[in-house]
């Protein structure tokens, strides 16, 4: 019995297995940051999520106002309906809205429209990137990283190295994302204030405004899983 005991602790002490704990953490943070981001979303949903906007615009209509003030008018606003929505086609240019937020008068519509269109201008003073492309990508890999776990784990043999492996690159995935979403933030930052400017968010406290202008934001974090068949098999 002792010496079970001290097999254990051996094992507990050894630094492969502490290396192993410690990457799964960080893989697990990784890979649940969306998940978190999403959760978060809702729940600002519930809260604020039905307040219209005292104006009475579409979320359209408000993407083409923040469009008029920055000067950037030959971008469109059009309504999609493919699988991904709202988001800046920067090829085109256009800002591909859902039919919820393009039709929408919701404050959270306004908001949402307005981040898209900050894009836009961002895409004017060339401060972009790639964020179209990269949000193509996380999408994928929302997608795909439930598949490759188990098939990384079945094919390392149970070796501890495999595990690391993958944690890694989840963690290395988690970084860019965040850092992408500095630009998420600077856009949502130029929509409000070209909005603001319109007078259209006029007659709502701040902490409507910034619930829904942080909703805007978060969904971008959250795509990794909102977009998924995940959410669709499990929320």
């Amino acid at each position: 019995m002792g010496a079970r005991k001290w097999a254990g602790s051996d094992q507990a002490m050894n630094p492969e297995f502490k290396l192993l704990v410690l990457f799964c953490l960080a893989g697990i943070f990784a890979l649940g940051l969306p998940w978190a981001a999403w959760r978060r979303v809702r729940s600002l949903e519930k809260k604020y999520g039905r307040i219209l906007l005292v104006r009475g615009v579409t979320g359209a209509q408000a993407a083409r106002i923040v469009l008029l003030r920055g000067e950037v008018p030959q971008v469109d606003v059009d309504e999609s309906t493919l699988a991904v929505t709202d988001f800046y086609s920067a090829f085109e240019p256009a800002i591909k809205l859902s039919s919820g937020v393009y039709s929408g008068k919701r404050l959270f519509d306004v908001a949402r429209a307005g981040r898209l269109a900050g894009h836009a201008l961002q895409h004017r003073d060339r401060k972009l990137g790639g964020l179209a492309s990269w949000d193509s990508f996380m999408i994928l890999w929302g997608n795909a990283w439930p598949i490759l776990l188990p098939l990384t784990v079945i094919a390392g043999k149970g070796r501890p190295w495999a595990l690391i492996g993958f944690a890694l690159v989840a963690i290395g995935i988690a970084i860019g994302h965040l850092l992408k979403h500095a630009q998420v933030q600077d856009a949502a930052r130029r929509g409000r204030r070209e909005l603001d400017g319109a007078k259209l968010l006029d007659g709502h406290p701040d902490e409507e405004v910034d619930a829904a202008f942080l909703a805007a934001r978060l969904d971008h974090m959250a795509l990794p899983y909102s977009k998924t068949w995940l959410r669709l098999l499990f929320s």
